[in-house]
């Protein structure tokens, strides 16, 4: 029989910090910034090509968002 030694323990309330070093962690976080950084400044591109084409603001946009965050 296991002892409970914290509110966390018993509730189960928070997964277990397993990750890594803060480093590792940094450096994920870091990527995962970049990555949504890099896919905002594409659709934001697409975007501004297709208004320059003519295209209206709502179609524009439902497009965009049909091809770039529609996952």
């Amino acid at each position: 029989m296991s002892t409970i030694k914290s509110f966390d323990d018993a509730l189960d309330f928070y997964p277990a910090d397993n990750h890594g070093s803060s480093l590792s962690r940094f450096a994920r976080g870091l990527r995962i910034y970049w990555e949504a950084l890099r896919d905002g400044l594409a659709a934001a591109r697409a975007y501004n090509e297709l208004m320059r084409r003519g295209v209206p603001h709502d179609a524009a946009v439902r497009q965009i968002f049909n091809a770039h965050f529609d996952a």
